[in-house]
């Protein structure tokens, strides 16, 4: 894998990622007790975590790595690149088995001109084993009639009530549905199972990266809720709110939670 491109590189990462989550699984099943189910996923985020850690060190042992499972490389701030990767982003998902959950890998590099400075990502959803990238070329279906709106079940936007208010008015309704992690979110927007996604009640660097690019290169809206990019790679590692629309939404969207 040395001598792959960067995005060969995070494909086959995101592939063997996909089995070592399995195999996790199949060598620990999900407990029966709610009670143990946080630490089961906690665990398996470790697991996933731990195996990728490996693998760029022996791959790419000049890059740094921002993990949501390690440590936060602070030379990061001054370095030409860093990958930024969540191994496991819906560990709650994984460990309930629900299908949403995703595996997120990106690179940030200094000098790209992409949004957000990603200059490639890729997104894994392993109970469906598809793997989706910021290099693409995806047809995105046209909104439906009456728009679909993801949110985070545990931490819907604040601004709920404005946006159903508004949509209401503008389309007849509005259609929310709850999804887990913020790859798969995306992923059901590109599949036409939904039109935009808002959250208001922060996240992080790991959470977005990733999903961001994959979103954008297929011809998605992505900014915070001013309408402004995302700047990633930042100290604060938290990221406050974001919006993911469908171009054809994306100025009703603003309206909406303005």
């Amino acid at each position: 894998m040395q001598e792959e491109s960067d995005l060969d590189f995070a494909i086959e990462l995101t592939e063997l990622v996909m089995d070592v989550l399995d195999n996790f699984k199949k060598d620990n099943p999900v407990p029966q007790d709610f009670l143990k189910r946080k630490e089961y996923g906690k665990s398996a985020d470790k697991y996933s975590h731990n195996f990728l850690m490996k693998e760029f060190a022996k791959y790419r042992p000049n890059d740094l790595v921002l993990s949501e499972e390690g440590l936060d490389p602070k030379e990061r701030l001054s370095a030409q690149r860093c990958w930024i990767i969540d191994p496991l982003d819906g560990t709650f998902y994984f460990a309930n088995n629900r299908k949403d959950y995703a595996i997120h890998i990106a690179l940030w590099e200094k000098e790209s001109n992409d949004l957000s400075n990603i200059s490639l990502a890729v997104v894994g959803i392993p109970e469906t084993k598809k793997i989706y990238t910021s290099n693409d070329n995806l047809h995105i279906p046209n909104s439906n009639k009456i728009p679909r709106l993801l949110v985070s079940g545990s931490r819907p936007p604040l601004e709920m009530p404005k946006l159903i208010e508004f949509f209401d008015e503008k389309y007849g309704g509005l259609e929310v549905k709850s999804v887990g992690s913020v790859g798969a979110k995306v992923v059901e927007i590109l599949e036409g199972n939904a039109d935009f996604y808002v959250h208001t009640t922060g996240f992080y660097e790991w959470d977005i990266a990733a999903p961001l690019a994959v979103a954008d290169k297929a011809g998605l809206i992505v900014s915070d809720i001013s309408g402004n990019p995302l700047k990633l790679n930042k100290e604060n590692l938290r990221v406050e709110n974001v919006i993911v629309s469908k171009k054809e939404l994306f100025k009703d969207v603003l309206q909406a939670v303005s």
